[in-house]
């Protein structure tokens, strides 16, 4: 009998097949073979659902785990390789088959043929097959990880203080606020970050800064996207004093290559932060243009009602010259007079 790797034995898997599968799944996962890693740990939950007949078993805890992150790492690198092309497993011959097949369909669409009901069935088949295969790794990701997270809140109501429960569900909301993101749905990306923030929060072993770090750099990256830059800067400054408080842990001689990771990590972060107050900054200025183009920015009026006219109808009065007119009328009325 073999047990998981983990801090207790609540998801101890007791079939040696699937227990054998799982450990190769998560050497995978460790080392980022994510493609091997999911079919070594598909293999290990149907297995399990199998023997079990139930797909919430304890033991299908930490398999589920582990296939909800590779499934989650395998859609995100293919992502970044392919963008929004399609990806096809060329060592799939399933699936150039069913390419074949489509051709074939096609071209006897355009001749006119009738074709019979095995191949209506198979056209059926293909039109149900989602074009972007990497958004299929995520969305399976999500469900897999959903399961995880089901598994382990039920065992958390009779474990309220494992910190190997706790900390695998915050991971489980960290890793399901990265396909939000990636689907767009920042506000349950906000949601499920800071979720897992709250429930870092309550740990007190070593790793708990370390963790609470890169949740808050999530946390900043998603304030960023949605243009909230002063909320981004407070994450970004929480995750840096966040290393720096894991750094303070990893003291002695053979702890200097942890700390030398985790500093690496900080220009990084502090750079992020920089580039949001930036954007703080760039905000104001948009603003203010606006204002002065719009005619609201009453900074460069000029208010005369501040300071009271003065009134000078005396002054003119007494400074107001003679005209001619007025000196020929004068020359007239001596003249009269001698």
């Amino acid at each position: 009998m073999s047990t998981t790797t983990t801090a207790s034995n609540l998801f101890e898997i007791k079939d040696e097949e699937a227990n054998e599968s799982f450990l190769l799944g998560k050497r995978d996962v460790l080392l980022n073979n994510y493609q091997s890693a999911c079919d070594h740990l598909s293999k290990t939950c149907e297995r399990i659902v199998k023997l079990r007949e139930s797909d919430t078993a304890p033991e299908l805890a930490e398999p589920y785990f582990y296939y909800g992150q590779a499934l989650l790492y395998l859609g995100l690198s293919e992502q970044q390789v392919f963008g929004s092309d399609i990806v096809k497993d060329t060592d799939n011959d399933e699936n150039e088959n069913i390419e074949e097949e489509n051709n074939t369909e096609s071209k006897e669409d355009e001749d006119g043929e009738i074709k019979d009901d095995d191949n209506e069935e198979e056209e059926n088949e293909d039109d149900s097959i989602p074009n972007d295969e990497h958004v299929n790794d995520l969305e399976r990701a999500f469900e897999i990880l959903e399961c995880a997270h089901m598994i382990y809140s039920k065992m958390s109501e009779t474990n309220l203080n494992d910190v190997h429960i706790i900390t695998r569900i915050a991971d489980i909301h960290v890793m399901l606020a990265d396909i939000c993101n990636e689907n767009g749905d920042h506000e349950n990306a906000l949601s499920h970050v800071l979720k897992a923030i709250e429930l870092q929060e309550t740990i007190n072993e070593q790793q708990r800064y370390r963790l609470l770090a890169e949740s808050y750099y999530k946390l900043g990256l998603i304030y960023e996207l949605i243009h909230k830059f002063s909320d981004a800067v407070d994450s970004f400054n929480k995750a840096i004093d966040g290393i720096h408080q894991a750094i303070k842990q990893f003291d002695g001689d053979d702890k200097e290559n942890e700390r030398q990771e985790l500093q690496s990590l900080l220009p990084s972060i502090e750079l992020k932060r920089n580039d949001a107050q930036a954007s703080i900054a760039d905000q104001h200025l948009i603003v203010q243009a606006r204002k002065i183009l719009s005619g609201t920015d009453n900074t460069t009026e000029v208010k005369t009602t501040d300071i009271p006219a003065k009134d000078i109808t005396l002054n003119v009065r007494h400074k107001r010259p003679v005209t001619e007119t007025e000196n020929d009328d004068e020359t007239n009325k001596k003249a009269k007079l001698e």
